[in-house]
This record gives structure tokens, sequence and C-alpha cells, in this order.
């Protein structure tokens, strides 16, 4: 979902303005790191663990304002502010983070037509088509760009920078500029018309080549934007482990409505129907010691033997179905899925 401070989005026209909304977070000064350092020290930067907790609350409340958002079906907040309170009294000390927004509802993209119209070519696509070429050549890294570089990729819309966009979802950093930087480049798939979207984000699920780090990048993106699809949910299913993980995430997602071919994939994964697709991913083999007699084991995805009774890999922890302790389960989504069908029935 678009957050943008001003007042209009561009390309898009707003076709519904709903009434402002808000979310507010408090946390307890107690609570943070240093008590001791004053509010001006965390505007001041020298104080980090102040400007690494604030930066906690403001993305907390940012997503509740997506949240708030979602509950009207609109496409955005336009309109956006944060103000950072203190408050202090009866010897307590507060900060209270309030973020503020109008949600709309917006047309669909108006695509500039690239190509010539009576002899004619639209210069403007031109010039930024030769600008995003010259980016695209240069590009070393997230750190080697300006916000102004990061924002034109973001609202640009330009295919052109989607292997780009992929490659910077590999890229680490721990500063704030490299995470600000970041999270604007990703903006990017606010900007593309819906369709598009789903087709580039579930594409990368599917491919060969798909990273961890774009595995979590991505999640975050289709369910900031709610972009869910069963129609590729059932292709991630039939894809490698980590997409079939991926599909589990898209699952726990609300959708706005649900069609008729969406109910009837719900049918299809209702009672165990989910569970199943997700066998053990294991090798029973045999293990020959050199002294004593061989015994059957159980190799892991990562390599490693384990006796054939233990449930979990003793070097990655993962099961045998390839899921690690704290991820997201199919029995956990099983049960969401089999409620929601039952909820949709009595409809």
């Amino acid at each position: 979902m678009i957050v943008t401070s001003t007042n209009t989005i561009e390309g898009r026209e707003v076709l519904r303005y709903f009434d402002p909304i808000s979310a507010t977070a408090v946390i307890g000064a107690n609570a943070l790191s240093e008590i001791g350092a004053s509010f001006v020290d965390f505007f001041g930067g020298r104080s980090r663990n102040y400007e690494n907790k604030l930066q906690e609350l403001y993305k907390s409340v940012v997503e509740s304002l997506k949240q708030n958002a979602r509950s009207y079906r609109a496409d955005a907040v336009i309109g956006f502010s944060v103000n950072i309170d203190e408050l202090s009294g009866k010897g307590t000390q507060m900060f209270m983070i309030t973020a503020i927004g109008t949600p709309v509802l917006l047309n669909e993209i108006k695509h500039i037509q690239a190509e010539a119209v009576g002899g004619d070519i639209d210069g403007s696509v031109i010039k930024n088509k030769v600008k995003a070429s010259l980016i695209i050549e240069r590009y070393t890294g997230i750190y080697s760009m300006d916000n102004a570089t990061a924002e034109f990729i973001a609202t640009s819309r330009l295919t052109e920078f989607v292997p780009l966009l992929f490659k910077a979802m590999n890229e680490t950093g721990e500063d704030q500029v490299f995470k600000d930087r970041q999270a604007t480049l990703f903006r990017y798939f606010d900007f593309l018309d819906k369709d598009q979207a789903i087709a580039i984000l579930y594409g990368q699920l599917l491919s060969e080549d798909l990273t961890g780090a774009q595995f979590k990048i991505i999640n975050k993106a289709i369910s900031s934007s709610s972009l869910i699809d069963y129609d590729q949910v059932v292709k991630l299913l039939s894809g490698s482990l980590l997409a079939k993980k991926a599909a589990l995430k898209v699952l726990t997602l609300d959708k706005d409505w649900y069609s008729a071919q969406d109910i009837v994939y719900l049918q299809t994964w209702k009672g165990e129907g989910l569970v199943q697709l997700f066998p053990e991913v294991v090798t029973v083999k045999e293990s020959k010691g050199m002294f004593s007699s061989s015994k059957e084991v159980w190799e892991c995805l990562c390599g490693y033997s384990n006796d054939l009774d233990a449930t979990a890999c003793s070097s990655c922890t993962k099961d045998k179905r390839g899921f690690g302790t704290e991820e997201l389960k199919p029995e956990a989504v099983q049960k969401l899925i089999n409620r929601r069908l039952v909820v949709i029935e009595g409809v």
C-alpha cells in the first residue's frame, strides 16, 4: 500500500476520500536502554538505542495505519505525517508516536504510452528510460545511490528496474540510511498495476534462484499491499519448498473478497488437503560404521545425517519436512483455512 506525505500520487487519480485515520503507540522511558538520555539526544543523533527503539515504534504505527486503511478497502494513504511527543508527569516519562493520514481509493494506473502516435514519441518517457539505463549501468549497491535516485526508481513503474530490485533484496546493511533507502526502493511494487506486481513477485518466488533474503522481502511486499492471488498460490504449492512456505504465508492473509474460484481452491485444501502437500523431504539411507553394524539414518537437506528416530536435525534443527521450530507450519494454516471455509459456507 502506498503511504505518502503528499496529497497526490503521480499517475493515479483519487476516486474517493475517506475520513482521516490515525494510529498511536506509546512506550515508557524505562523500556529504553538509556534512561538517562534526553529526548534531544535522539534528535541530535547521540543516542543510538533511542533511535533504534523509536524507529521500531515508527514502523509499528505505520503498519497499524495501513491496517486501518485496509478496513476501508483503500488503495493508499495520503497526507501522511508523524508526530513524536514526550509525555512526563508523576515521576514517569513516556514517548508517544502518532501517525495520521487520509485513506483514498484510486483508479487504475494511467500508463504513459511510449510508442509513436502519429509519428511522435513522448519525450518524457524517453528521458526516463535513458536515465534508467544509466542508473542500471552504474549500479553497484544501495549505498551507491542517493535518496533521489531511490525515489525515482520506486515511482518510475519501469520494468527495467526489476532485476536491480531483486539484486538489492540480497544486500545487507545495519545503519538507518541503508534501511530507509531500501524501504524506498521496494515501494516500487506499490506503484505498479496490481496484476503486474503480482506477476513479478510471485514469478520470483517460483524462480530457481530465489534467495532467503528475497523470500522475506517479497512476502512482506505481498502482505503490505494485499497482493493475494490464489491462482499464483496453486503454482507456489507445486514449486520448491521455499515457494510452498511462501504459499503458507499468503494463505494466512485475509482477502477483501472471495471469488467463486477462490472458494473452490479453499475447498481443495480443506480437511488435511493442505498438510498433505508437505511430505517429508529427507532421505533415509544406511550408515555404515567402521567398527559397528550399519544402521538407518535420515539425511537432512543440509546434508547432516541423523538417527532415524530423531524428529529434528541435530545440525540445522529443521524437522523432516524442512521446517524450523519458529517457522509457520502447514497445520496452523490448515486450521485457518478450515475455519475460513466454515464461515464462508455459512454466509
